[in-house]
């Protein structure tokens, strides 16, 4: 029995608190965990990146974790069971964001758990050593949180207080299961108005960093972070959105579209192959400052940028990103348009359409047969679900390409491969093609890959082994660029190709990041190419949303009102993403340096987008000069 002093209240309590101390103890391990993974490998002081609230911060997310305990506790009901478990994911997801902060200068983000159940995709991306690495880790985490917890379990059997009965025990679990059920629920929708989490976080002082993922992270914490890149409510839209605007937009650029469509000749691209080529990770490294290359590992991109309409690109990320850029070049939409948390429009936006707007839909309607290409797995970036909805007719990926060649060490398909089915394509479609090329081949990672890397230096003298091997694809890559192009040189069809790299790789050390400015650091070389005359000449920088823009300029085609837009805003902001804006002359200019015509072609983009990414679609069919055309109903496995 128990004390008979002991207040009724307390007698029902008391046999609760030891598990309740112990789980916010827990979670209170697994929040520190988390951000120390945070801090690890950041120079310097990285506490000194911190929000000045951030222990008020930390004890909220750990409050946040304290939930996740709470309900594994709840579901498993033993303490060391959930103590192992909880403690394992929680190692296991800081090893994770610690990796692809590394390999991609990104932290984890809640879009990612698309990846979590494609287990080969994960041991592609860190290598088969880590991996088994993590695997052990794993499993010797687990044993130790297992024996730790056992032990702890040990020392309570010396308390003879009576303890609740079975079904008091399972009533206060399935309360406290659904208690923390509920609580997971309300954090989902963090970024409503009026969440109380979100202003408890903005109560305690946090600062949000749309422009960087990274100093979100680490200055609110790991929780803080994550939080902030859950889903978003429907955008509200710019001001003045309406009909009455939208069409007074479409008016305005139809007639931007008639002066520029009266100085060209092509009755717009009826009749011409049109390529896109993402190169994975394809740099110029001579360009950075500090790394020091024997010898020109892109002779033939060079000189072909010299002779051709070419420029630098502005990437949004540094080693990762691959498919905003994609996106970018396909809808002509930019990222800076979206909200900071929509960070990967494949995953989080363009899958929830039927129908999404896109150059692939206008040029089916001009002819074309519509192609993408990947050599890899279909489910990266969820792409099989937002090709169907930009409308291709076919999709060819790893299995279904007839050559798979693969270069070095666990390397990826080759590019020559890549661009021998490209090659291949365009020789057997009658109709004109459009192909939509995304390469592989010098995705991370890149340690002993090759036989024969090739020997880089960092500022200060230091080899850069990664690197030397990530150099040597790009070799590889230049080789068979060069095939690509004599093949297309040959080839009696009129055919126009952007090429462009999405990002640097993430792998260079800190020292190369602090001996270039941010801006050289998102920087990646372009061109237009053509096999007949047209315009030529060095750009200034510029985004992916203009590049159909500066395809249509090289081959004297006439454009619909979409890309007249595009065009006028090119005029006046050549390049733009999250936090940066770069004016005609390739000089970076803020906002409130605009003038105001800039100012307006930036709003009636900003309108136009709003309307064709999450707005009605008013402009749809009028900015882009006819009807919607049907979406495939399956791809072909062939």
């Amino acid at each position: 029995m128990g004390d008979p002093s002991t207040p009724r209240w307390r007698q029902y309590v008391d046999p609760y608190l030891p598990g309740l101390w112990r789980t916010a103890l827990l979670a209170v391990l697994c929040n520190l965990a988390l951000e120390l993974a945070r801090v690890v490998g950041v120079d310097g002081y990285p506490w000194t990146f911190k929000t000045p609230g951030f222990p008020l911060l930390f004890l909220l997310g750990s409050l946040v974790v304290w939930m996740l305990v709470g309900l594994v506790h709840a579901v498993i009901g033993r303490l060391w069971v959930t103590s192992a478990l909880t403690f394992t994911a929680t190692v296991a997801v800081a090893v994770a964001d610690h990796e692809k902060v590394r390999l991609r200068r990104e932290p984890l983000l809640p879009g990612d758990s698309e990846f979590a159940g494609d287990v080969g995709f994960l041991v592609d991306m860190v290598g088969p050593g880590l991996a088994v690495a993590a695997l052990v880790g794993a499993c010797v985490v687990f044993g130790a949180a297992h024996l730790v917890a056992r032990a702890l379990r040990r020392r309570s059997r010396g308390d003879t207080r009576p303890g609740p009965g079975p079904g008091a025990r399972v009533a206060v679990r399935a309360l406290t299961g659904a208690m923390c059920l509920l609580s997971l629920s309300y954090l989902a929708g963090f970024n409503s108005p009026g969440n109380v989490a979100r202003g408890a976080y903005d109560a305690l002082g946090a600062t949000w960093r749309p422009w960087s993922q990274q100093r979100n992270y680490l200055g609110n914490g790991f929780v803080g972070g994550f939080l902030y890149n859950l889903d978003i409510p429907p955008v509200a839209p710019p001001a003045g959105y309406g009909v009455a605007e939208m069409d007074r937009i479409v008016q305005r650029y139809t007639e931007a579209a008639d002066r520029i469509n009266s100085t060209r000749d092509r009755p717009g691209l009826s009749g011409v192959n049109v390529v896109m080529v993402l190169g994975e990770t394809f740099t110029d490294p001579t360009a950075l400052q500090g790394v020091h290359v024997p010898q020109d590992p892109i002779p033939f991109t060079r000189r072909l940028m010299r002779s051709t309409m070419s420029g630098p690109m502005l990437a949004h990320g540094v080693g990762g990103g691959t498919a905003n850029m994609e996106f970018e070049a396909l809808t002509g939409m930019s990222m800076s348009q979206l909200p900071a948390q929509v960070t990967s429009p494949y995953q989080m936006l363009v899958p929830e359409y039927s129908t999404f707007p896109s150059a692939v839909r206008w040029l089916k309607q001009d002819g074309h047969r519509t192609l993408a290409m990947h050599p890899f797995t279909t489910e990266m970036y969820r792409r099989r679900d937002v090709y169907r909805a930009f409308g291709f007719d076919e999709f060819v990926y790893d299995e279904t390409m007839h050559s798979r060649t693969r270069l070095g060490h666990a390397g990826y398909i080759s590019d020559a491969s890549a661009f021998d089915e490209l090659h291949r394509r365009l020789v057997a479609e009658r109709r004109p093609l459009f192909v939509n090329l995304v390469t592989m081949q010098n995705h991370m990672p890149y340690a002993g890959r090759y036989d024969d890397p090739v020997a880089v230096t960092g500022p200060d003298g230091q080899p850069l082994d990664e690197i030397g091997h990530y150099v040597r694809g790009l070799t590889h890559t230049d080789r068979a660029l060069k095939d690509l192009i004599d093949q297309l040189t040959r080839l009696d069809e009129p055919t126009v190709m952007v090429f462009y790299g999405d990002h640097q790789p993430g792998t260079y050390p800190d020292s190369v990041f602090e001996a270039n400015t941010p801006e050289d650091m998102h920087r990646t070389p372009y061109f237009v190419w053509a096999n007949f005359p047209g315009p030529d000449g060095e750009q200034p920088i510029t985004s992916p949303i203009h590049f159909m823009d500066l395809l249509l300029a090289r081959t004297d085609a006439r454009m619909p009102p979409y890309y007249a837009l595009l065009h006028e805003l090119r005029q006046e902001i050549p390049a733009v993403a999250t936090g940066r804006m770069f004016g005609p002359e390739g000089r970076p200019m803020r906002r409130d340096e605009l003038s105001p015509r800039a100012a307006r072609v930036l709003h009636d983009y900003a309108l136009v987008q709003y309307d064709l990414s999450v707005g009605e679609r008013h402009a749809e069919a009028a900015l882009f000069g006819a009807a919607d055309v049907a979406v495939p109903t399956s791809f072909s496995r062939e």
